[in-house]
């Protein structure tokens, strides 16, 4: 009896062509390794946008909509939305047409 020539598998051979790595990549990584050296810093969390609106309306000359379309980098229409949400969680928000006639919004303080 013969044995069968059997040839030798071949080593895996790499098929993907290499690629340049992305952009982002090396930013993520570094990301990573930031944190990877002994205790993580903690960082204070940015407020939310619904709790600047509520700082600003209450100053006691209030806030125009320019000042909190500037402050939130929201549209109008955001902002009222945000303002009907504060109300409705209690708050009592008074519209007013200052004499530019422009609209400002205060908060009413009760007592």
């Amino acid at each position: 009896m013969t044995a069968a020539k059997t040839e030798p598998k071949p080593e895996a051979v790499e098929t993907k062509a290499e690629m340049p790595p992305s952009s982002t990549r090396p930013a993520k990584e570094a990301t990573r390794r930031k944190f990877t050296s002994g205790a993580r810093k903690r960082i204070k969390p940015s407020p939310k946008k619904p709790d600047i609106i509520l700082k600003l309306v209450k100053r006691s000359k209030g806030s125009s909509m320019q000042d909190l379309e500037k402050a939130t980098g929201w549209q109008a229409h955001s902002i009222r939305a945000a303002l009907t949400g504060l109300r409705k969680k209690g708050a009592t928000i008074e519209r007013q047409k200052n004499t530019a006639g422009e609209t400002t919004y205060k908060l009413m303080v009760e007592g």
